[in-house]
């Protein structure tokens, strides 16, 4: 370990070496009027002169409160943790990245910061930064649990609109909030970024391109580098390419990475037993074979002729794979060499393989209903734009009336009208592992599931199969999807109508007037339909996954279903990736992956929900190919874990230490006195409540006491709120010592 890392205390900033530090950019080349420099080989070049924004002086311009500087507080109301303890001490004097599994107190790391740096500086601004809402309501209940800090100096910021925001920043102290608010409100003015001290920033890994994280930081140092960042994840990224650019967009200059098997993490890891099931579709279900069989007989054909004209690789028709279709079609668009008719010919080609890439992975790795499902609605759209002549698109129409899909929708049709047909070994082993883990002895009325699949319909037919193997009611499934609605299926008979020819005949009036009665008819009827459907479905626990999968679910609906799934109504979630982070589930007891991906962020997500305060179980239900896929990810996660820790891997930045270099702080471990008003709000279990609380606090002056007659939670805050003025002007804010004015374009670059 180099000096540089082994010492905390040593003031990471050469201030003269950044005073002097200058960049030179070379611009166009300027050709001189004088003759005798109008050879190229003489004509001058130029540089532009970029002055870097520096910190003249290694005195930090934030008021210090010097009473506390000589020690900073180590909490001791939750167990002391030795991991946790030496995060802390590299924290407080370097801008850390720390990468803990789930469950291990990133965000104790996190409040100890803002407690030292509230204590030590008077009014600078520490704010903490989630990406979403309940992220945030968790992180703010473990402030008001841990810190003291009293709630009139915290404010919740979640509303980009307020037109009091000034007033807020101004008299609050410690804020926690989402990305896009503090981005916006740096931006309007509302935020003096000198006033910043500390930046924590939690699911750190989205820190990439134009998010707003990345935006935020490159703000700030434009005005100061007197600032600490705490950034917090589970995984940083897939491999060391995407740790070093979270390095650079985070300004990291020390990473503190733990794993599961980590010396000084393992005794706090609950067990996790990892049971991975390997499926062969094609040999365990005749089906699935059969229908791979006549795809690949049918798309033959097409695959030759994009092999041909080498857009595509030469390979056998069922390992036809969507996503390279598609990159190989942006290619045949984006290529100059060929002439506008050959371009769309391929290009509708490539778009044909990549819809049969589809095709075949939903047989794979999905089963029969989620194919069906893709493949009947492809068919109507194709087979009727083609018949109505809206398409000319005779490869793809050639394709979807092949005699051999035509057998595939036949027979498919015929299967899914038993309701108890899984069509794929994944299902199958499913719902014997939900009846096995739920008929255990050690199995209670507290135990939950989650069930992790990409595809939302996939999610429905899990939750259908296991309606349909259910035992004495004893498995309790809901489907748990984001807030977009369903995609529009193809609507043939919508499609022919629109596509009828409008010719200039005059109609009867009589007709026309029955035309109009018939189809004022038939949408009252359509309404009616729905209606009556929707009735029925919400009488049944399938029917209430149809509706959500119909119509997405909003965040109350979200917030009801973790409610009534902490509570036992459901003790099965078939989650999308809206399940795998940013939400407070609670406790589960098995996780069943249904798919698997190639991040291994991802994946260890979706592992990380279980284990976190008593023993879980992981089951993986992946194909040959996913197993390998799984494995890779996880094989790239391990030596990212082991290769960030050795020397000259990842290159660091320097970091500003804020406080004085003269000054050592030492270690005080000391139990904090809550405020009762803090208890009292934290014990709010319900987020969007907390949320409500925080924010009448965050707009009011004052809370007053009063009455509790309804015997309802917080009652008695009544909030006097801060007088509504009018939209502020924008602020524009200057760094330090910066020359202003008019500048001659001869002085910002160099011959």
């Amino acid at each position: 370990m180099s000096d540089f890392e082994s010492d905390i205390f040593d003031d990471d900033i050469d201030d003269l070496e950044l005073t002097e530090r200058t960049q030179f950019q070379p611009l166009s080349t300027v050709t001189s009027n004088n003759n005798n420099n109008n050879h190229p080989n003489n004509q001058p070049q130029y540089y532009q002169i970029n002055q870097p924004v520096v910190r003249v002086n290694s005195k930090t311009h934030h008021l210090l409160n010097h009473d506390n500087l000589p020690s900073y507080i180590y909490p001791t109301n939750f167990e002391i943790r030795d991991y946790q303890f030496n995060i802390i001490k590299q924290a407080l004097f370097k801008n850390v990245l720390v990468a803990l599994p789930t469950g291990l107190g990133k965000t104790f790391i996190a409040n100890t910061l803002i407690l030292n740096y509230y204590r030590w500086l008077k009014d600078a601004k520490l704010i903490f930064m989630a990406p979403t809402r309940p992220l945030v309501a968790q992180q703010i209940k473990t402030c008001l649990s841990l810190t003291g800090i009293p709630t009139d100096e915290i404010a919740i910021l979640l509303d980009k609109s307020r037109k009091n925001r000034p007033e807020i920043w101004n008299s609050k102290r410690v804020f926690f909030t989402t990305p896009q608010v503090v981005e916006n409100d740096l931006k309007t003015g509302f935020l003096n970024p000198k006033s910043i001290a500390l930046l924590i920033v939690d699911e750190a890994h989205r820190a990439k391109g134009n998010y707003a994280y990345n935006n935020i930081i490159k703000f700030i140092t434009r005005f100061t580098l007197s600032f600490r960042i705490l950034a917090l994840t589970a995984t940083p990224a897939s491999d060391i390419p995407g740790v070093q650019e979270l390095v650079d967009n985070l300004l990291i200059s020390k990473i503190e990475i733990r794993s599961e098997k980590s010396d000084d993490t393992i005794k706090y890891i609950k067990q996790k037993e990892i049971i991975k099931i390997i499926v062969y579709p094609e040999m365990e279900c005749q089906e699935i074979s059969e229908f791979i069989n006549y795809i690949s007989i049918a798309i033959e054909p097409t695959l030759k002729i994009a092999i041909k004209n080498k857009v595509y690789e030469n390979v056998h028709p069922s390992n036809i794979n969507f996503f390279k279709a598609m990159q190989a079609s942006q290619k045949v668009i984006s290529n100059p060499r060929y002439n506008e008719g050959l371009k769309w010919y391929l290009y509708f080609i490539l778009q044909l393989l990549a819809q049969v890439g589809q095709m075949l992975r939903r047989l794979n790795v999905y089963g029969v209903r989620t194919f069906h499902s893709y493949l009947l609605n492809k068919y109507k759209e194709i087979t009727t734009k083609f018949e109505t002549g809206k398409s000319k698109n005779k490869t793809s129409s050639s394709f979807y009336n092949d005699i051999n899909i035509n057998k595939i929708l036949k027979k498919s049709q015929s299967l899914l009208t038993d309701p108890k047909y899984l069509g794929h070994p994944k299902l199958i082993n499913l719902v014997d592992q939900l009846k096995f883990f739920f008929n255990d002895p050690k199995t209670n009325s507290n135990s939950r599931v989650i069930i992790f699949t990409e595809l939302r319909e996939s999610a429905l037919e899990i939750v259908k199969a296991i309606e349909n193997h259910n035992i004495k009611n004893l498995l309790k499934p809901h489907i748990f999807i984001g807030q977009s609605k369903e995609k529009e299926k193809f609507d043939e008979d919508s499609f022919r109508e629109k596509a009828k020819p409008k010719g200039r005949k005059k109609k009867a009036k009589a007709n026309i007037e029955t035309e109009k009665i018939e189809k004022q008819k038939k949408i009252e009827e359509e309404k009616l339909l729905k209606k009556k459907q929707k009735q029925e479905r919400s009488t049944t626990r399938v029917g209430s996954s149809e509706d959500a999968q119909l119509n997405g679910m909003n965040q109350k609906m979200q917030k009801q279903l973790i409610v009534d799934f902490q509570k036992g109504i459901y003790n099965i979630l078939v989650a999308t990736s809206i399940g795998e982070e940013g939400l407070d589930i609670g406790e589960v007891d098995l996780i069943i992956c249904y798919d698997s991906t190639s991040s291994p962020i991802k994946n260890i997500q979706r592992m990380g929900r279980t284990g976190r305060k008593r023993d879980g179980k992981i089951v993986l239900l992946l194909t040959e190919a996913e197993n390998k896929k799984f494995e890779n990810s996880m094989e790239t996660y391990n030596f990212v874990q082991k290769s960030v820790l050795q020397d000259n891997i990842i290159n660091l930045n320097k970091s500003d230490r804020i406080i004085p270099k003269d000054v050592t702080p030492i270690c005080e471990k000391l139990f904090i006195e809550i405020p009762e008003e803090n208890i009292e709000i934290n014990n709010t279990e319900d987020n969007d409540e907390l949320i409500k609380i925080m924010t009448q606090k965050t707009i009011g002056k004052k809370v007053k006491p009063g009455k509790n007659k309804t015997n309802k939670p917080h009652q008695s805050l009544i909030t006097e709120p801060i007088k509504q003025t009018k939209k502020p002007k924008k602020i524009f804010f200057m760094p330090d010592n910066v020359e202003t004015g008019f500048k001659a374009a001869s002085k910002l670059v160099k011959k």
